[in-house]
This record gives structure tokens, sequence and C-alpha cells, in this order.
């Protein structure tokens, strides 16, 4: 399920090539190296750990909604373009009970570093608090494979989110986890407020 994708994790493409002189993609480079993890807005919160070559995301946030409605929202596949920004396609391939096969292309990073991510999900859901997926596809990811987990409380609902995963390109770690902590943010951000939005609450 960027994002990060939810199954989707939500990732975000890329235009046409533009040269970049040194000396702007070094201050660029180093603009995203001093982002800082956790990132906090509201009370959502994402960290970013690369560990033996894995960058493992994590995220949460509390929307002020039910568990239904959070979970209607995340399984909107086909939805998902219109509320998530990175989302360019996301299409239902194949519906069997619980088990969903997506297919996902969106971009992941940040101009000079945005980069189109192609994902086929192998999707479980766990109604209604669980949605695992995983990339089969290989393309763009050796590893790809996370969830979504739903929480009430009270009136409103934790989400978390948790994705392990590991880009075929090889990206130095410290710029990997800022594209990565970015992406995820916006994620959240995004599916946060459609969930507030549906619920209306926001």
């Amino acid at each position: 399920m960027t994002s990060t994708m939810n199954g989707f994790a939500g990732i975000l493409p890329v235009g046409g090539r533009t040269r970049v002189r040194p000396s702007r993609l070094v201050a660029v480079l180093a603009l995203l190296a001093c982002s800082a993890w956790p990132v906090r807005a509201d009370d959502l919160v994402v960290s970013v750990v690369h560990k033996d070559g894995i960058f493992e995301v994590r995220g949460r946030f509390t929307a002020r909604a039910s568990v239904d409605t959070a979970w209607r929202v995340l399984t909107d596949y086909e939805g998902i373009p219109r509320f998530v920004e990175s989302m360019k396609l996301s299409a239902v391939e194949r519906r069997d009970g619980p088990r969903v096969r997506l297919r996902q292309v969106g971009s992941v990073g940040l101009f000079p570093m945005r980069k189109t991510a192609r994902l086929t999900l192998e999707v479980l859901e766990q109604e209604p608090t669980r949605i695992a997926f995983r990339d089969t596809l290989g393309q763009d990811f050796h590893l790809y494979t996370g969830a979504w987990s739903l929480k009430p409380d009270s009136t409103r609902t934790i989400v978390e989110y948790a994705l392990d995963a590991t880009p075929t390109s090889a990206v130095p770690h410290w710029i990997g986890r800022s594209m990565m902590s970015h992406a995820t943010r916006d994620l959240l951000r995004q599916v946060h407020a459609e969930i507030e939005r549906r619920a209306g609450t926001r």
C-alpha cells in the first residue's frame, strides 16, 4: 500500500532530464542530508533507519475517524491517485477474497533525484485492522514489503505504517533516508487528510 503504497506505499514520476550544475547539486544534496528524522507534523511521526542495506520506514498518525472510514480509504486502491500526489497509477489486476494484486506506478525522491517506480503488489487484507503488502515485480526494489495497521482509540483511529525497502539502484544511505522520509511524510499527510475528509471532520 509513499509511500508509500496501501497496499500502497506511495511513491512519486519523473519528468524530462534536467542538467544541474555540480555546485547546485551539492547544495541540494546537502539540504536533503540536513532533513531531520523523525519528521513530525501535528501527531504525525515518521522515522527512517538504514540497516544492513534495508531502509526501515515507520510512521503513524491519529485520525478523527472510525476504523471503518480509515479502512475504506486504505482499500480504495484505484482511487489512490486522487488523493496521493505521488501515485500516478493504481490498478487492481486481480482479487480473490482478501488477496489483491495491484499494479502501481509512482515517483520517489525530490528534484533532481526523482525516480519513477513500478510495483506489482500482492496485498493481504485482514479486515478491519491490517493490510499487508509486498512487491513481486522486483524491477525497482529488491525488497519492498510492509503493512498498514489500524487501532481504534475512542472516537479516533491510530494509523501505523511500516515499510522495509531496498532499491535496485545504488543510493547513498543518507540520501535514501531523506528521500524516503519526505515521501512517507507526504503520503501519510495526504492519507490522513482523506480519512478526515470522508469522516466529515476536516
